[in-house]
């Protein structure tokens, strides 16, 4: 849905077609800002799983607020709440969207909690009017490019389709939920 609505903006703004003046270089720029846009830009009040997760000894049942998340064109910013052992922070720089994947490539700044330095990946998903997020639970401390963030299959470690179990598989970690967004 996102790509036709893309596209049609495309031909919408005049990108494809043939006009006599020379305006070759507006077009192009209008294809770079249009493919560098960010379908999930926002500011979200982070949950655990779908609204009915239960929660366990170790996680937040999903009605409760476990953290902040803020995603720009450029940087995911998010805060981990944690009475017990203090917040947390990550801050990536937003490398790469692929719209047709769902996922964010970033690079974690030097301020962040851990990670710093490191390539991940952040998969999202809609499911029952909800957005959600998986991050990259597969080794992140190994993936020094770009690319090596971009070999991970998603689909080895992160199901769509299962919200509160999805999340993490095979990667080291016991499978967990997807992060539930709701904008602020």
């Amino acid at each position: 849905m996102i790509s036709i609505l893309i596209v049609l903006s495309l031909f919408n703004a005049g990108c494809f077609e043939p006009n006599s003046s020379d305006n070759s270089s507006e077009n192009v720029l209008g294809l770079v800002a249009l493919s560098t846009m960010n379908p999930i830009s926002g500011n979200y009040s982070a949950y655990n799983g779908t609204p009915d997760f239960p929660g366990d000894s170790y996680s937040a049942d999903g009605s409760q607020i476990t953290g902040e998340l803020a995603m720009s064109n450029t940087l995911v910013a998010q805060t981990f709440i944690d009475a017990t052992y203090g917040n947390s922070y990550l801050y990536g720089i937003i490398k790469e969207i692929n719209v047709a994947k769902q996922v964010v490539y970033v690079q974690f700044r030097a301020d962040s909690s851990y990670s710093q330095g490191d390539f991940a990946w952040y998969r999202w998903t809609n499911n029952g009017g909800y957005l959600y997020l998986c991050p990259d639970l597969s080794g992140v401390s190994s993936q020094t490019t770009l690319a090596s963030a971009k070999a991970d299959d998603l689909d080895t470690y992160s199901d769509p389709t299962n919200i509160n179990a999805g999340c993490g598989l095979n990667s080291g970690f016991s499978p967990t939920f997807w992060t539930r967004l709701q904008k602020n």
